[in-house]
């Protein structure tokens, strides 16, 4: 899935969830791969200053640029948003969006 397909059926989630009477600050726990893939892609383009849609999902964080303190910031940002604790090394681990939100789908979330 390419990640302008991802980011479409964002936003459909956020349309669907704006109708609700969800806000992003009460929105609810990710629950797929491509809504993690959409949340990596989103806050790491923020913290390059690019478009969300010029990041590769499987693109290693490395390649990114990101220092220690960034990864580990990121890092800690998904671990608030996803509701669960996280090692700092995650993106060490995990080192790309698609391999990151898959484990996280699969192994994370799926145990709570």
């Amino acid at each position: 899935m390419s990640l302008q397909s991802i980011q479409q059926v964002g936003a459909d989630i956020s349309g669907a969830e704006q109708n609700n009477g969800n806000s992003s600050g009460s929105q609810q726990k990710p629950q797929t791969v491509e809504e993690i893939q959409r949340w990596l892609a989103r806050e790491l383009a923020a913290f390059l200053e690019i478009d969300a849609d010029e990041i590769d999902i499987q693109e290693p964080f490395a390649n990114f640029g990101l220092n220690s303190i960034a990864a580990v910031t990121l890092s800690g940002d998904l671990e608030d948003w996803l509701g669960c604790e996280l090692p700092a090394t995650l993106l060490w681990d995990y080192p790309t969006i698609q391999v990151l939100s898959r484990h996280l789908a699969e192994e994370v979330l799926a145990a709570k």
